[in-house]
Order: C-alpha cells, then sequence, then structure tokens
C-alpha cells in the first residue's frame, strides 16, 4: 500500500512535470518538488508572523480603547449630570415637560381630593370648622306659634297643612348640650329648653316631652338664641335676629335670657355664601373612565332644568368627536375608554358648542377666579378644567401641542367667602367643600371654563 502511494505521487508529479515542460516552467516544479518539505516547514514558519502580527494587533487594541476613551467618558458625565428637562412657555411661564401619558383612574385611587367640612362664618365673624344642620322655622297663622325643627319631613308636612314657611332661622351643631323639646296639647305650644330641671317641671304640669330637638353650641364666637314670653298671649318666642327681639320688646314680650346658643346665622348673605347643589354623577360607577367633561356639563345642565331625563351613557353618546386627534376640535378616543396613549379630553370650544344643542353654555376661559363666583353666585354652575384630585399639574409633550396629563373638569357650585372655600361637584371625588386658594392655583394653571346660564 506504501509503495503504490510513493509510485502514484511520483507519477503524479512527472505528469505534472510533462506539463509544465510543455509551458516552459519545468524547473520551476523540479525545485518546488525537491523542496516539498522545506516548502511545508516554511509555511509552518510563516505562520507565526500572522500570530505575531495577531498579537500586534492585540497589542494596538488599547491604542484604539484608549481613542475611545473620550466617548465613553462623555457618556459617564451625562449620567452624572442630566440633560435639563425639556420645557415649554404656557401663559408666560416656563414648565417642564414629561412624556404625552394620560393620567387616569390609578392616580385617581392613589391620590385623595382635598376636602374640608363646611367652616360656618362670614368675613366678619370667622368660626371655627364644625358640622351643622339647618333649623328650619315655620309660623302658624292661626295660632301665632313660632316653630323650629331640624326635620325636614315634618317641615314639609306641616307646610302641607297651613304653616308658613320661614327659612332656615339658624344653624345647629350636630352635637353639643342638648335642647329639650316639649309639647302643649291643650294650646298647641312647643316648648324648648336647656334646663333638664325645667323640663321635669313642665312634664308634671302636663306637657308632653317629646325628647331632644336639637344641640346648644359650646364653641367659641356662639350666637346666642333670645328667649322671650308674652303674660298676654302665654306664649314663647326664641330668635338671634336682635333687630326682631327689640320689635317684639316694645309689644310687650319680655326677654328671659339666652334659651340656647346657634353656630352660625340662618339665611346667610349671598354676597359671603351661595351653594346650588348640583347633581353629582360618578364617571367610574357609570362607565365613563373618560368622561369627566361631558358629567361636569351634564351636571350643569339638569340644575338648569335640561335634558333632566337623560342617563350620562346617553349624553356622552352624543359628544362631538375630534377628527385630528385635538381636543380643541373635539373630544379624543372615547369617553367609555382610558389608557396612557390616548388623550381622551374635550376643551371648552367644543364643550360650548356641544352644551349649546340643549341650554345656553357660553365659554368665559381666560376668566378670573371672581368672575367664576360671580357666575355662581347668579345661580350659574361653572364647568371648570383643573386636575385629577387637584394634584400639581403635570404637562405633557402631546402631538398636538403642550396639555396637562392629569387632566380634569369638575362643577363650580358654591362659595364660603368667610371660611375661603369653594364647593365643587367632582366626577370621580363627589360633591365636597374645598379651599379656594387650592382651588384657583390649579384653574389658573389653564382657566378653561364654560358656565350654563
Amino acid at each position: 500500500m506504501k509503495r503504490g502511494f510513493i509510485t502514484k505521487g511520483i507519477c503524479g508529479f512527472t505528469i505534472l512535470a510533462i506539463l509544465a515542460s510543455s509551458f516552459g516552467v519545468s524547473q520551476v516544479f523540479a525545485e518546488d518538488s525537491s523542496t516539498m518539505a522545506t516548502s511545508t516547514e516554511s509555511t509552518q514558519t510563516s505562520a507565526a508572523p500572522q500570530i505575531n502580527s495577531t498579537e500586534a494587533t492585540e497589542t494596538e487594541v488599547p491604542t484604539q480603547e484608549s481613542q475611545q476613551t473620550p466617548s465613553i467618558q462623555a457618556s459617564e458625565e451625562t449620567e452624572v449630570q442630566p440633560e435639563q428637562p425639556q420645557t415649554a412657555i404656557v401663559d408666560g411661564v416656563e414648565v417642564a415637560l414629561e412624556a404625552p401619558e394620560k393620567a387616569g383612574k390609578n392616580e385617581a385611587d392613589i391620590t385623595q381630593a382635598p376636602k374640608e367640612e363646611l367652616i360656618e362664618g362670614s368675613p366678619r365673624l370667622f368660626r371655627a370648622a364644625v358640622q351643622t344642620i339647618p333649623m328650619y322655622r315655620l309660623f302658624n297663622p292661626h295660632s301665632g306659634e313660632h316653630f323650629y325643627t331640624r326635620d325636614t319631613g315634618e317641615r314639609d308636612n306641616l307646610r302641607r297643612i297651613g304653616w308658613n314657611y320661614e327659612g332656615v332661622g339658624w344653624q345647629a351643631p350636630t352635637s353639643g348640650d342638648p335642647v329639650y323639646r316639649l309639647y302643649n296639647r291643650y294650646n298647641g305650644e312647643h316648648f324648648y329648653t336647656l334646663n333638664a330641671k325645667e323640663r321635669d317641671s313642665i312634664t308634671k304640669q302636663g306637657w308632653k316631652y317629646e325628647g331632644i330637638g336639637w344641640y346648644s353650641y359650646k364653641g367659641a364666637n356662639a350666637i346666642p338664641v333670645s328667649r322671650l314670653y308674652s303674660k298676654r298671649v302665654n306664649w314663647h318666642h326664641y330668635t338671634l335676629d336682635e333687630n326682631e327681639k327689640k320689635v317684639i320688646t316694645k309689644q310687650g314680650w319680655v326677654y328671659e335670657g339666652v334659651g340656647w346658643y346657634a353656630v352660625g346665622s340662618g339665611q346667610q348673605n349671598q354676597e359671603d355664601y351661595k351653594l346650588l347643589g348640583v347633581k353629582n354623577y360618578n364617571q367610574y360607577a357609570l362607565g365613563a373612565p373618560s368622561g369627566c367633561e361631558g358629567a361636569s356639563l351634564l351636571q350643569a345642565l339638569q340644575y338648569k332644568g335640561k335634558i333632566t331625563n337623560w342617563s350620562l351613557t346617553q349624553f356622552l353618546n352624543t359628544i362631538p368627536k375630534s377628527p385630528n386627534g385635538n381636543p380643541n376640535s373635539g373630544f379624543v378616543g372615547s369617553p367609555f375608554v382610558e389608557n396612557s396613549w390616548t388623550y381622551s379630553a374635550i376643551y371648552p370650544a367644543p364643550l360650548t358648542t356641544w352644551g349649546k344643542k340643549y341650554g345656553n353654555a357660553q365659554n368665559i376661559s381666560g376668566s378670573s377666579m371672581n368672575t367664576l363666583l360671580n357666575e355662581v353666585k347668579n345661580g350659574h354652575p361653572v364647568v371648570a378644567w383643573v386636575t385629577i384630585n387637584f394634584q400639581p399639574i403635570r404637562w405633557g409633550n402631546w402631538n398636538f401641542g403642550v396639555a396637562a396629563n392629569n387632566n380634569h373638569a369638575v362643577t363650580l357650585d358654591g362659595y364660603n367667602k368667610g371660611s375661603n372655600q369653594v364647593h365643587v361637584s367632582d366626577p370621580i371625588s363627589g360633591s365636597y367643600w374645598m379651599n379656594r386658594t387650592t382651588f384657583e392655583n390649579i384653574y389658573n394653571a389653564r382657566k378653561y371654563a364654560v358656565v350654563v346660564r
């Protein structure tokens, strides 16, 4: 086998030699043949420089790396000192811009609306926060009695049988010293007293004890309710109106002292206090997670007696849609869908056009806070653009322009100037009183508003 292999090899080279001879290069092949082993060794030796060349290349890598060092350092410097956030000018104020991500129920769930208890009082007499109830005053034209009750059912029943409703006599606290109520079945008079001994004494004389009528306020700046008695009619009268007290005193009524104490006066001056009490729709409970503007508008329209038999869903199905993804031309997306990449909202101009189909809606964007409150004073609820739960406004850079990522709308329907409070009907967090300054600061960022007159 080995001999055959060698012969085959020699024959092969002989053929090559003959072929080479025919081309005149036989000497070259002879030299190559005679030096085959040497050539093989040379080939193996020549590989070493290639390896060395690779090594040399590897030794040059640090040089290449050293050339890249400045860019790496620059990258590190960028991480240490980030670029300033993108900004924009909104109404003359420079604001930072975030990515365009529309906030929704998640933000509503993790934040809280700035709700406050109504603080009774006026600019001239500020009172501590205390929960109160109105005390209704009625007059019997047949007997001449003035009657007081906190029960709206009792109030309305007496009106049906001929008593004249005279309004709210005063604001009573929901707790405090009890005021006892008694009834004389013989002459129809009601009697009220703080004194338990007096209560027990006249009970023995045949008066019927009817329980606690309300409570007397024990806090600072309490308003005294005067008690007077007339021998001529054998009757008592109670009032916190000093002018009324003077008038009936001249008629022979005797002042017997303070009957009890009230928290606040009855019918407050509308310059100081106003509450429309518009209906409240919860956008999430009613399946309209992006329907705040529509809910706020419907609340205002229905307060003015428009489309009172419509549901929120029915109303939102008529919302004008934006043809280009811009809330200035209509609603973007669907009020029944919420996601972070769609700016689901509608702005004042198209909302006003929508509202005019059903009532007298007017775009009053740019108005001051005092203008909004003056509208409420005149009985006109206002749709105002704010933020979810009145959180600090966050601006996003959307394709149609700069907009509030946490956009929201509520209905402004009340104020109490003495306590610097306003009242809103919020489609997310319900109806509540809040600090006027908090409302105003958020509203002033855009001053978007629509009134329904």
